[in-house]
């Protein structure tokens, strides 16, 4: 059944539609009409709401490729993780259809992605196409690092055996990037000081986790063996909590999460779905991200939950490093009152920002300069426990950002 033509979409327990793979390769998701004539109903996307907040149930089809929602739950072309999964199930590089369908069990957010007609049979012949020596994959996180769903089994971080359930996120070092995980690990540390909703991360020896697949790419001797482990916002105690990123909302292919959109679209889109304190988060978020030094702020770098199913919220902060480390010359992924440079972000940038937002921009100033006064006081407080490189870069950043010289 690797070739099955239809899966069935549900949230949690909740049929929501069928995606099916027509002759040819094309792919058509069509919503179940229970779910459609349901008032009530949970939301899969704010992509398939139309203004006046009817369901769009006509969503065009696609070829090769799912439709950009579901496409977007996938690890990225270029990731690890989807060379991986492709090799272990014999699957087409560029085919999203056999993805969800072997992933779809444990795809980020509470949507599932099933063929039903699963058998025995089925998953025995599986079983024997995977190597004896890897774990079978079975869990999708998008984007393009290493990274697994894990979970802590007697306070050991375990990779489980089905690659299925974990709460965790444990991301690996890479020899492209020296100290990534450090990189980020400080970065969260120094957000979560100056206020920012933050999960719970850590930084752990790979030889402490449990399970990680034999075939990983060889670090170089200098690269230290630590990863860098994040609490999952959308697995709780109490089971999967659904939500989506920017570039779903935006309805864009995941290749396109830098293209279309300005920063200022986020806090559009925040203040139609989420409550005030969330829109203020947005700036917040933003104005740090320019002050670390992440230029890697695309759309798929922000995100929303549903915890009730219905009302959206924003996610903790997520994926956020000081990419100058790596990019010292690196402009911004999305643009802030129409510049593109770290070096342009001003007063006046962030007023323009302001205004297309639609938000008061002296209250987008107070944000900001509750932002920049904090990350000040908190950097002089913490930044002898950071590695070298990193302080080098964070305090040439700062130097050349207008906005850490604002009083």
């Amino acid at each position: 059944m690797l070739n099955a033509r239809v899966l069935e979409v549900t949230l949690g327990d909740r049929r929501v539609g069928t995606l099916a793979n027509l002759t040819g390769d094309d792919n058509l998701f069509s919503f179940d009409p229970e779910y459609a004539e349901d008032p009530n109903r949970p939301v899969l996307s704010q992509a398939f709401i139309a203004a006046n907040g009817a369901l769009i149930t006509r969503v065009p089809r696609t070829h090769r490729v799912a439709p950009p929602y579901f496409a977007n739950l996938l690890p990225e072309e270029g990731s690890v993780l989807r060379s991986m999964a492709a090799r272990q199930y014999q699957i087409n590089l560029t085919r999203d259809f056999p993805f969800l369908r072997v992933l779809g069990a444990d795809l980020p957010g509470a949507v599932i992605t099933r063929d039903v007609s699963e058998t025995p049979e089925d998953r025995e012949q599986i079983a024997q196409r995977l190597a004896v020596d890897e774990r079978p994959l079975r869990f999708s996180l998008a984007g393009i690092q290493t990274k697994f769903s894990a979970t802590f089994v007697q306070k050991r971080l375990t990779i489980p055996m089905e690659g299925i359930g974990g709460s965790w996120i444990a991301k690996l070092p890479v020899n492209a990037f020296p100290r990534l995980p450090e990189n980020e690990y400080h970065v969260m540390s120094l957000a979560r000081a100056i206020g920012l909703d933050v999960p719970e991360t850590h930084l752990i020896s790979l030889d402490e986790i449990v399970g990680l697949p034999k075939n990983l790419p060889a670090l170089r001797a200098d690269e230290p063996r630590i990863a860098y482990v994040i609490r999952r916002f959308d697995r709780t105690e109490c089971g999967r909590v659904h939500g989506e990123d920017f570039n779903q909302i935006a309805d864009a292919k995941p290749e396109e999460k830098y293209d279309g959109k300005a920063s200022h679209w986020i806090a559009n889109v925040a203040q139609q779905i989420c409550p005030p304190e969330d829109v203020e988060a947005v700036v917040r978020r933003l104005v740090f991200g320019v002050c670390i030094g992440d230029n890697d702020m695309h759309l798929k770098n922000w995100s929303v939950l549903y915890p009730n199913g219905r009302d959206a919220r924003l996610s903790p902060v997520y994926d956020s490093v000081c990419t100058r480390e790596y990019y010292p010359d690196g402009g911004l992924a999305l643009t802030i009152g129409g510049e593109r440079t770290f070096e342009q972000i001003d007063r006046a940038a962030l007023e323009r920002f302001a205004r297309r937002a639609e938000l008061p921009v002296r209250r987008t100033f107070i944000l900001a300069d509750e932002v920049i006064t904090r990350l000040r006081d908190v950097w002089e407080q913490e930044k002898a426990a950071f590695h070298e490189p990193f302080v080098r870069a964070v305090e040439r950043h700062f130097a050349s950002v207008p906005l850490m010289s604002w009083r």
